[in-house]
């Protein structure tokens, strides 16, 4: 587990660092880069795949022994909660009502807070 979570978290820092990229040519005046048209929403896109990645990576390598669904919940979650922020900037407003958004929060935030409970609890019996 230790491996994958730092592999998927070098992964998701790098497709954070890209994301840099998109948010540049949204900010100088680029009216959309595929289908991804506000600049704020790839910004958090951007910093939020940055932080979930490191967190993988910080959290494998000092708990190399945690236990491994909670590991591939926290890959899931980690995964799942900044690309909110990518659905989010397929529009120029904030994107509460895109269809589907609300349930796939609910999920993904869950996912992911059942990862670092089960984790604190691992982390403190072991």
């Amino acid at each position: 587990m230790q491996n994958i979570l730092v592999t998927s978290g070098l992964l998701q820092v790098t497709f954070g660092v890209l994301l840099g990229w998109v948010m540049v040519r949204l900010q100088t005046g680029a009216e959309s880069v595929g289908p991804l048209v506000n600049a704020r929403r790839v910004l958090q896109c951007h910093l939020d795949n940055i932080f979930m990645g490191i967190l993988q990576m910080v959290i494998a390598t000092v708990f190399p022994a945690l236990p491994v669904v909670a590991g591939w919940l926290l890959l899931a979650g980690s995964w799942a909660n900044p690309q909110l922020f990518m659905y989010q900037a397929t529009v120029k407003g904030p994107g509460q009502d895109l269809p589907g958004i609300r349930s796939m929060a609910a999920v993904s935030f869950s996912v992911i807070t059942v990862a670092y409970l089960w984790l604190v609890v691992a982390w403190v019996s072991a």
